[in-house]
């Protein structure tokens, strides 16, 4: 990178686009990963650290505009923790960690923008960069750090496939060369401009599918899936035009030719990618979560948390706990009454077998053969809403709730669901069909709840009972389906005599 200063205009743009990243863009992506990947990302903290660094580049550099940057500081570096927690924990499956690093990469690299964005305020020098330098890293790690990881580890969710897997890898690996290029050489900055350039590219053919994936899958269109379809064709087109400056600029670093100053790069490739792709894209992707968990089950399968918040609670209905997701975490909540059963199904099953019955758990098969009445619209995945009737005839009861999760992870399958509001217990509950190395196959049933109604409290000494026998009952299911399964194949041994 040259080490010409900005002009006033350009410097301005610079300003404006750092206010938007930290107090738009930052708080919108948090939201789309939801609470079980960043705590509270709703809060008035967020936007608010936002507005102070936001604030902090137009003041003189010195003490004041320093101490502004600090709050978004210490953000970045919740962030970044956070972001190391998703990096490290395990995933299901090799399209589940590509996820997991894009939306990891997304969280920590605000870190490096906020750690510049000190530095430059405060007039110091950082890892012997200065000025222009630290100025322009600030947005470049708010907008393709976090924005566009963010929209590759979350488009993978919404269209998977070969461009969005490629987009999910390349963008986090394109951010870092481009950074790494900073403390090498322009040709290693060069080489991270192509690669970053394909990897967006990629993920703009993906963003591309979104829309209609999720319209596939709700079977409808409707007002939200054409302003998303707008907002994300935007997008795409956007970046795929806008990487073009990009690309002459490095390359004229790197070989010696002409190209671009940075103010024109500010207004052309940096004003177009922050507002017509991180933006949009992200705007898009919200408009579709507001109809659908498809972009929530991007961070599902990513094994960022192996739970999520369901889409439903954007739709005003709102979980009634706070602990959304614990279940699946290991979590006991302090306060609740935690319970935990596990019920051998077979005493030996294949990994087939336990895949069936792990596709009999998702798909509310095992409710039915124990009789238990469930309204639901399709198989168990995020955001999903059930409304189960356990009872009989007038005493019959409604229990809403929404999926918050789904996890797949090779002899394991595991859905947990929250109470909703007209649940008369809440908190959360997960089932779960477990395969363990011997070839046992286990039904699991953990929960945590508290009566949310004036008659639960009182029978709450007895509650327990009945949920215990409640899963033993959805137990039972489970071994009547896997033992069915099994004497219906031809020829097939039986090898269910140890059940119990």
């Amino acid at each position: 990178m040259s080490g010409d200063a900005l002009g006033a205009p350009a410097e301005a743009a610079v300003h404006v686009l750092v206010g938007l990243g930290a107090t738009v863009v930052l708080p919108l992506g948090l939201r789309l990963l939801g609470p079980l990947v960043v705590a509270r990302p709703g809060s008035l903290a967020w936007p608010l650290a936002g507005l102070a660094a936001a604030v902090s580049v137009w003041l003189p550099v010195g003490p004041v505009a320093s101490a502004l940057s600090l709050p978004f500081a210490v953000a970045s570096a919740v962030l970044a923790v956070l972001g190391v927690r998703v990096a490290v924990q395990p995933s299901a499956t090799p399209h589940a960690r590509v996820q997991r690093g894009a939306v990891a990469t997304a969280l920590v690299t605000p870190a490096i923008g906020a750690a510049a964005l000190v530095a430059e305020r405060a007039g110091w020098g950082l890892l012997g960069f200065g000025g222009t330098y630290l100025t322009l890293t600030v947005p470049h790690m708010l907008f393709a750090g976090f924005g566009a990881c963010l929209v590759a580890g979350l488009v993978a969710g919404v269209a998977p496939g070969r461009p969005a897997d490629v987009a999910a890898v390349a963008v986090p690996v394109g951010v870092l060369l481009v950074l790494a290029g900073y403390f090498v050489s322009d040709a290693a900055e060069l080489l991270g401009a192509v690669v970053l350039t394909a990897a967006l590219w990629c993920a703009a053919a993906a963003v591309l599918r979104a829309p209609a994936a999720v319209t596939d899958a709700e079977g409808a269109a409707g007002g939200d899936a054409r302003r998303a379809r707008v907002l994300l064709r935007t997008g795409a087109v956007v970046v795929v035009v806008a990487m073009l400056p990009a690309l002459w600029w490095a390359a004229g670093e790197s070989l010696g030719l002409p190209h671009p100053g940075l103010d024109v790069m500010v207004a052309t490739h940096g004003v177009a990618n922050a507002l017509g792709f991180v933006v949009c894209t992200l705007v898009g992707l919200a408009v579709l979560d507001r109809r659908s968990a498809a972009t929530t089950g991007a961070v599902v399968r990513a094994g960022v948390q192996p739970a999520e918040r369901a889409a439903a609670a954007r739709d005003g209905a709102g979980f009634t706990y706070d602990e959304v997701g614990a279940t699946l975490r290991g979590v006991r909540p302090a306060g609740y009454r935690c319970t935990a059963r596990r019920w051998r199904v077979a005493a030996y099953a294949t990994a087939e077998d336990a895949a069936a019955l792990g596709d009999d758990l998702l798909a509310w098969r095992i409710q039915a053969a124990a009789g238990v009445r469930v309204e639901v619209d399709g198989p168990a995945r995020p955001g999903v809403r059930v409304v189960s009737r356990p009872g009989v005839g007038p005493l019959r009861l409604a229990a809403p709730c929404v999926v918050v999760a789904v996890d797949e992870a090779g002899c394991h399958t595991a859905f947990a669901y929250g109470t909703l509001p007209g649940h008369p217990f809440r908190g959360e509950e997960l089932f779960a069909v477990e395969r363990d190395t011997d070839g046992a196959v286990w039904f699991v049933v953990e929960a945590f709840s508290l009566p949310a109604v004036w008659w639960a409290r009182a029978a709450w000494p007895l509650v327990g009972v009945g949920q215990h026998a409640y899963a033993r009952m959805l137990a039972a299911a489970a071994r009547r389906l896997h033992r069915e399964r099994t004497a219906s194949r031809s020829g097939a041994p039986s090898r269910g005599g140890g059940d119990r």
